[in-house]
Protein backbone atom coordinates (compact mmCIF):
# COMPACT_ATOMS: atom_id res chain seq x y z
CA UNK A 1 0.00 0.00 0.00
CA UNK A 2 1.19 3.60 -0.92
CA UNK A 3 0.86 6.59 1.60
CA UNK A 4 -2.26 9.44 0.62
CA UNK A 5 -2.28 12.75 0.59
CA UNK A 6 -4.67 12.34 3.47
CA UNK A 7 -2.15 10.67 5.57
CA UNK A 8 -3.97 7.13 5.04
CA UNK A 9 -2.96 4.02 2.48
CA UNK A 10 -3.66 3.00 -0.33
CA UNK A 11 -4.55 -0.39 -1.47
CA UNK A 12 -4.05 -1.37 -5.20
CA UNK A 13 -6.76 -3.58 -5.97
CA UNK A 14 -5.90 -6.47 -9.46
CA UNK A 15 -10.02 -6.00 -11.03
CA UNK A 16 -10.06 -9.26 -13.43
CA UNK A 17 -13.43 -8.79 -15.55
CA UNK A 18 -13.90 -9.27 -19.30
CA UNK A 19 -17.14 -7.71 -19.81
CA UNK A 20 -16.06 -4.00 -20.70
CA UNK A 21 -18.61 -1.80 -19.11
CA UNK A 22 -18.82 -3.97 -15.63
CA UNK A 23 -14.89 -3.58 -15.27
CA UNK A 24 -15.34 0.15 -16.02
CA UNK A 25 -18.27 0.97 -13.86
CA UNK A 26 -16.58 -1.09 -10.90
CA UNK A 27 -13.20 0.16 -11.74
CA UNK A 28 -14.69 3.67 -11.02
CA UNK A 29 -16.61 2.82 -8.02
CA UNK A 30 -12.98 1.59 -6.52
CA UNK A 31 -11.16 4.39 -7.21
CA UNK A 32 -14.00 6.35 -5.91
CA UNK A 33 -13.65 4.61 -2.62
CA UNK A 34 -10.06 5.36 -2.41
CA UNK A 35 -8.50 2.33 -4.10
CA UNK A 36 -5.51 2.41 -6.66
CA UNK A 37 -6.85 -0.22 -9.39
CA UNK A 38 -5.55 -2.10 -11.71
CA UNK A 39 -7.54 -4.30 -15.05
CA UNK A 40 -7.26 -7.04 -16.46
CA UNK A 41 -9.74 -8.92 -18.87
CA UNK A 42 -8.63 -12.55 -18.40
CA UNK A 43 -6.49 -14.60 -16.13
CA UNK A 44 -3.97 -14.63 -18.41
CA UNK A 45 -3.82 -11.17 -18.53
CA UNK A 46 -3.97 -11.04 -15.00
CA UNK A 47 -0.66 -12.83 -14.84
CA UNK A 48 0.76 -10.17 -17.09
CA UNK A 49 -0.17 -7.40 -14.91
CA UNK A 50 1.22 -9.26 -11.82
CA UNK A 51 4.58 -9.10 -13.31
CA UNK A 52 4.30 -5.40 -12.75
CA UNK A 53 2.50 -4.82 -9.83
CA UNK A 54 1.68 -6.70 -6.37
CA UNK A 55 -1.72 -5.86 -5.66
CA UNK A 56 -2.84 -5.84 -1.86
CA UNK A 57 -6.35 -7.75 -2.82
CA UNK A 58 -7.34 -9.86 -6.52
CA UNK A 59 -11.07 -9.05 -7.31
CA UNK A 60 -11.67 -11.65 -10.01
CA UNK A 61 -14.54 -12.93 -12.07
CA UNK A 62 -15.33 -16.59 -13.17
CA UNK A 63 -16.00 -17.58 -16.69
CA UNK A 64 -13.82 -15.34 -18.99
CA UNK A 65 -12.22 -16.72 -22.14
CA UNK A 66 -8.64 -17.29 -22.83
CA UNK A 67 -8.50 -18.34 -18.69
CA UNK A 68 -10.69 -18.36 -16.17
CA UNK A 69 -10.90 -17.32 -12.60
CA UNK A 70 -10.63 -21.02 -11.08
CA UNK A 71 -7.13 -21.04 -13.70
CA UNK A 72 -5.84 -18.23 -12.25
CA UNK A 73 -6.52 -18.56 -8.56
CA UNK A 74 -4.70 -21.82 -9.12
CA UNK A 75 -1.83 -20.81 -10.55
CA UNK A 76 -1.30 -18.04 -8.25
CA UNK A 77 -2.11 -19.99 -5.26
CA UNK A 78 0.63 -23.15 -6.27
CA UNK A 79 3.50 -21.13 -8.18
CA UNK A 80 3.55 -17.41 -6.90
CA UNK A 81 4.40 -17.93 -3.24
CA UNK A 82 4.92 -14.25 -2.43
CA UNK A 83 1.19 -13.22 -3.26
CA UNK A 84 0.13 -16.13 -0.43
CA UNK A 85 -1.46 -13.15 1.84
CA UNK A 86 -3.28 -11.62 -0.94
CA UNK A 87 -6.43 -11.99 -0.74
CA UNK A 88 -8.38 -13.63 -3.56
CA UNK A 89 -12.27 -12.66 -3.96
CA UNK A 90 -14.68 -14.12 -6.40
CA UNK A 91 -17.24 -11.75 -8.32
CA UNK A 92 -19.34 -13.90 -10.47
CA UNK A 93 -22.73 -14.28 -11.43
CA UNK A 94 -22.81 -18.24 -10.62
CA UNK A 95 -24.75 -17.56 -7.85
CA UNK A 96 -25.71 -20.83 -6.60
CA UNK A 97 -24.53 -22.07 -3.42
CA UNK A 98 -22.58 -25.44 -5.11
CA UNK A 99 -21.06 -22.38 -6.66
CA UNK A 100 -20.20 -20.59 -3.80
CA UNK A 101 -18.90 -23.89 -1.89
CA UNK A 102 -16.49 -24.59 -4.82
CA UNK A 103 -15.30 -21.02 -4.81
CA UNK A 104 -14.17 -21.62 -1.51
CA UNK A 105 -12.76 -25.15 -1.79
CA UNK A 106 -10.59 -23.86 -4.82
CA UNK A 107 -8.85 -21.68 -2.23
CA UNK A 108 -10.87 -18.42 -2.74
CA UNK A 109 -10.72 -15.93 0.33
CA UNK A 110 -14.54 -14.45 -0.03
CA UNK A 111 -16.88 -15.13 -3.32
CA UNK A 112 -19.59 -12.28 -4.11
CA UNK A 113 -22.02 -12.43 -7.15
CA UNK A 114 -23.74 -10.71 -9.37
CA UNK A 115 -25.64 -8.18 -9.91
CA UNK A 116 -23.13 -6.35 -7.85
CA UNK A 117 -24.01 -5.01 -4.26
CA UNK A 118 -21.44 -2.10 -3.82
CA UNK A 119 -22.07 -1.57 -0.71
CA UNK A 120 -21.17 -5.27 0.38
CA UNK A 121 -18.34 -5.03 -2.20
CA UNK A 122 -16.76 -2.18 -0.60
CA UNK A 123 -17.40 -3.95 3.10
CA UNK A 124 -15.95 -7.11 2.04
CA UNK A 125 -12.67 -5.92 0.54
CA UNK A 126 -12.39 -3.18 3.71
CA UNK A 127 -12.52 -6.68 5.65
CA UNK A 128 -10.21 -8.27 4.06
CA UNK A 129 -7.51 -5.53 3.89
CA UNK A 130 -8.05 -4.86 7.43
CA UNK A 131 -7.50 -8.84 8.20
CA UNK A 132 -3.98 -8.79 6.06
CA UNK A 133 -3.09 -5.75 7.68
CA UNK A 134 -3.85 -7.68 11.01
CA UNK A 135 -1.50 -10.30 9.86
CA UNK A 136 1.07 -8.39 8.80
CA UNK A 137 1.51 -6.35 12.23
CA UNK A 138 1.85 -9.56 13.89
CA UNK A 139 4.92 -10.13 11.53
CA UNK A 140 6.39 -6.97 12.18
CA UNK A 141 6.03 -7.35 16.21
CA UNK A 142 9.57 -7.60 17.81
CA UNK A 143 7.75 -9.83 20.47
CA UNK A 144 5.03 -11.46 18.66
CA UNK A 145 5.21 -15.61 18.13
CA UNK A 146 4.69 -14.70 14.16
CA UNK A 147 7.83 -13.16 14.33
CA UNK A 148 9.39 -16.09 15.37
CA UNK A 149 7.53 -18.37 12.67
CA UNK A 150 8.82 -15.74 10.09
CA UNK A 151 12.35 -15.77 11.26
CA UNK A 152 12.32 -19.57 11.76
CA UNK A 153 13.08 -20.41 7.89
CA UNK A 154 16.78 -18.52 8.65
CA UNK A 155 17.93 -21.33 10.78
CA UNK A 156 18.00 -23.27 7.75
CA UNK A 157 20.48 -23.20 4.95
CA UNK A 158 19.24 -20.39 2.96
CA UNK A 159 19.01 -22.94 -0.38
CA UNK A 160 17.87 -25.86 1.32
CA UNK A 161 14.95 -23.31 3.27
CA UNK A 162 13.74 -22.22 -0.15
CA UNK A 163 13.81 -25.09 -1.74
CA UNK A 164 11.57 -26.95 0.89
CA UNK A 165 9.25 -23.62 1.09
CA UNK A 166 8.71 -23.98 -2.83
CA UNK A 167 7.30 -27.83 -2.19
CA UNK A 168 5.23 -27.52 0.90
CA UNK A 169 3.86 -24.47 0.15
CA UNK A 170 2.13 -26.45 -3.03
CA UNK A 171 0.23 -28.91 -0.28
CA UNK A 172 -2.88 -28.16 1.43
CA UNK A 173 -2.44 -28.98 4.71
CA UNK A 174 -0.73 -27.19 6.97
CA UNK A 175 3.25 -28.67 8.33
CA UNK A 176 4.99 -27.59 10.87
CA UNK A 177 8.85 -28.42 11.50
CA UNK A 178 10.18 -28.64 15.02
CA UNK A 179 13.92 -29.39 16.17
CA UNK A 180 14.73 -31.20 18.78
CA UNK A 181 14.28 -28.36 21.52
CA UNK A 182 10.68 -27.75 19.99
CA UNK A 183 11.77 -24.84 18.18
CA UNK A 184 9.97 -24.21 15.00
CA UNK A 185 12.33 -24.73 12.00
CA UNK A 186 9.57 -24.41 9.30
CA UNK A 187 6.16 -23.32 8.68
CA UNK A 188 4.61 -23.33 5.27
CA UNK A 189 2.19 -20.92 4.07
CA UNK A 190 -1.30 -22.94 4.79
CA UNK A 191 -0.24 -23.57 8.40
CA UNK A 192 0.36 -19.93 8.80
CA UNK A 193 -2.75 -19.13 7.18
CA UNK A 194 -4.50 -21.55 8.83
CA UNK A 195 -3.86 -20.57 12.71
CA UNK A 196 -4.20 -17.12 12.33
CA UNK A 197 -7.83 -17.55 12.99
CA UNK A 198 -7.41 -19.20 16.10
CA UNK A 199 -6.39 -17.49 19.90
CA UNK A 200 -2.99 -16.24 19.44
CA UNK A 201 -1.71 -18.43 23.01
CA UNK A 202 -3.22 -21.80 20.88
CA UNK A 203 -1.07 -20.41 17.59
CA UNK A 204 1.91 -19.51 19.80
CA UNK A 205 2.10 -22.81 21.31
CA UNK A 206 1.85 -24.86 18.15
CA UNK A 207 4.89 -22.87 16.27
CA UNK A 208 7.21 -22.05 18.87
CA UNK A 209 6.07 -25.24 21.32
CA UNK A 210 6.09 -22.76 24.44
CA UNK A 211 4.72 -23.86 27.88
CA UNK A 212 1.69 -21.77 27.28
CA UNK A 213 -0.62 -21.09 30.32
CA UNK A 214 -3.82 -23.33 29.84
CA UNK A 215 -2.29 -25.10 26.86
CA UNK A 216 -0.26 -27.38 28.93
CA UNK A 217 -1.13 -30.59 27.06
CA UNK A 218 -0.30 -29.03 23.90
CA UNK A 219 3.46 -28.30 25.36
CA UNK A 220 3.44 -31.69 26.40
CA UNK A 221 2.27 -33.78 23.44
CA UNK A 222 5.28 -32.06 21.33
CA UNK A 223 7.49 -32.70 23.72
CA UNK A 224 7.01 -36.32 24.02
CA UNK A 225 6.82 -36.47 19.83
CA UNK A 226 10.11 -34.14 19.86
CA UNK A 227 11.50 -37.50 22.52
CA UNK A 228 10.55 -40.26 20.75
CA UNK A 229 12.00 -38.84 17.74
CA UNK A 230 15.33 -38.21 19.77
CA UNK A 231 15.12 -42.16 20.56
CA UNK A 232 13.78 -43.64 17.75
CA UNK A 233 9.97 -44.37 18.66
CA UNK A 234 7.32 -44.21 17.18
CA UNK A 235 4.67 -41.19 17.98
CA UNK A 236 1.21 -39.68 16.74
CA UNK A 237 -1.06 -37.94 19.04
CA UNK A 238 -4.09 -35.86 17.48
CA UNK A 239 -5.39 -32.47 19.24
CA UNK A 240 -8.43 -30.65 18.05
CA UNK A 241 -8.61 -26.41 18.44
CA UNK A 242 -11.17 -23.97 17.65
CA UNK A 243 -10.94 -21.58 15.26
CA UNK A 244 -12.08 -17.85 16.08
CA UNK A 245 -14.35 -17.21 13.12
CA UNK A 246 -16.65 -20.27 13.65
CA UNK A 247 -15.84 -22.35 11.05
CA UNK A 248 -14.64 -26.21 11.67
CA UNK A 249 -11.92 -26.82 14.31
CA UNK A 250 -8.49 -27.64 13.48
CA UNK A 251 -7.06 -31.24 13.74
CA UNK A 252 -3.55 -30.97 14.45
CA UNK A 253 -1.32 -34.42 13.82
CA UNK A 254 1.42 -34.47 15.99
CA UNK A 255 4.26 -37.40 14.73
CA UNK A 256 7.59 -38.08 15.66
CA UNK A 257 10.28 -37.86 13.04
CA UNK A 258 12.52 -41.07 12.49
CA UNK A 259 16.45 -40.57 11.78
CA UNK A 260 16.92 -37.70 13.88
CA UNK A 261 20.68 -36.20 13.16
CA UNK A 262 23.10 -34.96 16.00
CA UNK A 263 22.77 -31.25 14.45
CA UNK A 264 20.72 -28.88 17.44
CA UNK A 265 18.53 -27.67 14.00
CA UNK A 266 17.77 -30.99 12.89
CA UNK A 267 13.75 -31.90 12.48
CA UNK A 268 12.92 -33.98 15.52
CA UNK A 269 8.64 -34.03 15.18
CA UNK A 270 5.87 -32.37 12.63
CA UNK A 271 2.71 -31.36 12.84
CA UNK A 272 -0.14 -31.80 10.59
CA UNK A 273 -2.40 -28.91 10.59
CA UNK A 274 -5.83 -29.49 8.37
CA UNK A 275 -9.18 -27.96 8.18
CA UNK A 276 -12.63 -29.26 6.88
CA UNK A 277 -12.70 -26.77 4.11
CA UNK A 278 -9.13 -27.22 3.11
CA UNK A 279 -8.44 -30.70 3.69
CA UNK A 280 -11.31 -33.00 2.08
CA UNK A 281 -10.37 -36.68 2.34
CA UNK A 282 -8.67 -37.22 -0.63
CA UNK A 283 -10.79 -38.89 -3.58
CA UNK A 284 -11.13 -42.39 -4.00
CA UNK A 285 -10.38 -42.18 -7.67
CA UNK A 286 -7.16 -40.49 -6.69
CA UNK A 287 -5.72 -42.91 -4.13
CA UNK A 288 -6.72 -45.30 -6.74
CA UNK A 289 -4.50 -43.48 -9.23
CA UNK A 290 -1.47 -42.84 -7.27
CA UNK A 291 -1.65 -45.98 -5.39
CA UNK A 292 -3.81 -48.65 -6.80
CA UNK A 293 -5.96 -48.44 -3.09
CA UNK A 294 -9.36 -50.04 -3.45
CA UNK A 295 -12.22 -47.90 -2.96
CA UNK A 296 -12.45 -49.99 0.63
CA UNK A 297 -9.04 -49.10 1.01
CA UNK A 298 -9.25 -45.72 0.34
CA UNK A 299 -11.82 -45.25 3.17
CA UNK A 300 -10.27 -47.73 5.32
CA UNK A 301 -6.62 -45.29 4.69
CA UNK A 302 -8.29 -41.93 5.33
CA UNK A 303 -10.32 -43.39 8.39
CA UNK A 304 -6.39 -44.63 9.63
CA UNK A 305 -5.15 -40.49 8.79
CA UNK A 306 -8.55 -39.09 10.77
CA UNK A 307 -6.38 -40.98 13.81
CA UNK A 308 -9.47 -43.61 14.47
CA UNK A 309 -8.03 -46.88 15.98
CA UNK A 310 -8.75 -50.09 14.38
CA UNK A 311 -11.64 -50.27 17.09
CA UNK A 312 -13.53 -47.85 16.00
CA UNK A 313 -13.23 -48.59 12.35
CA UNK A 314 -14.10 -51.82 12.41
CA UNK A 315 -17.50 -50.57 13.81
CA UNK A 316 -17.84 -47.53 11.59
CA UNK A 317 -17.51 -50.27 8.52
CA UNK A 318 -18.96 -52.63 10.17
CA UNK A 319 -16.61 -54.98 9.45
CA UNK A 320 -14.07 -57.25 11.30
CA UNK A 321 -10.72 -56.30 13.57
CA UNK A 322 -9.01 -58.91 11.18
CA UNK A 323 -10.73 -57.43 8.24
CA UNK A 324 -9.15 -53.93 9.47
CA UNK A 325 -6.05 -56.02 10.07
CA UNK A 326 -6.06 -57.49 6.29
CA UNK A 327 -6.76 -53.73 4.40
CA UNK A 328 -3.97 -52.08 6.59
CA UNK A 329 -0.93 -54.51 5.80
CA UNK A 330 -2.66 -53.80 1.81
CA UNK A 331 -2.06 -50.36 2.46
CA UNK A 332 1.00 -50.13 3.57
CA UNK A 333 2.53 -52.39 1.26
CA UNK A 334 0.31 -50.10 -1.40
CA UNK A 335 1.27 -47.10 -0.56
CA UNK A 336 5.28 -47.83 0.50
CA UNK A 337 4.49 -47.07 4.19
CA UNK A 338 4.71 -49.02 7.57
CA UNK A 339 3.54 -47.24 10.07
CA UNK A 340 0.30 -44.83 10.45
CA UNK A 341 2.44 -41.53 11.35
CA UNK A 342 3.56 -42.19 7.74
CA UNK A 343 0.85 -43.10 6.19
CA UNK A 344 -1.11 -39.74 7.70
CA UNK A 345 1.89 -37.59 6.72
CA UNK A 346 1.37 -39.15 2.84
CA UNK A 347 -2.22 -38.10 2.50
CA UNK A 348 -2.50 -35.41 4.78
CA UNK A 349 0.27 -33.68 2.51
CA UNK A 350 -0.68 -34.65 -1.07
CA UNK A 351 -0.22 -31.88 -3.35
CA UNK A 352 -3.20 -29.15 -3.76
CA UNK A 353 -3.63 -30.52 -7.70
CA UNK A 354 -4.21 -34.16 -6.33
CA UNK A 355 -6.63 -33.13 -3.54
CA UNK A 356 -8.93 -30.68 -5.67
CA UNK A 357 -9.22 -33.57 -8.64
Amino acid sequence: MRETATGGTQATILWVEDEPDLREILSDELVGAGYRVVQAVHGQDALQRLKDCRPDLILCDIAMPVMDGYALLRVIRETMTDLADVPFVFLSAQDGSDQITQGKYAGADDYLVKPVNFDLMLATIAARLRQVQRVRNKLSGDSGWMAELAGAGQQLDGQVFHRLARMFNLITAGVVLLDREGRTQFANISAQRLMFDCADSVARGVFSAEGVQGFDGLFSVIRAAVDAGLNGREYTEFLSFPRLNGQRDLLVTVCALDGVGSEDDACAAALFISAGGNNEPVPVKALDVLFKLTPTEARIAWAFAQGLRPDQIAEAFDISLTTVAFHKRNIFQKTNTNRQADLIALLLTLPASVAQE
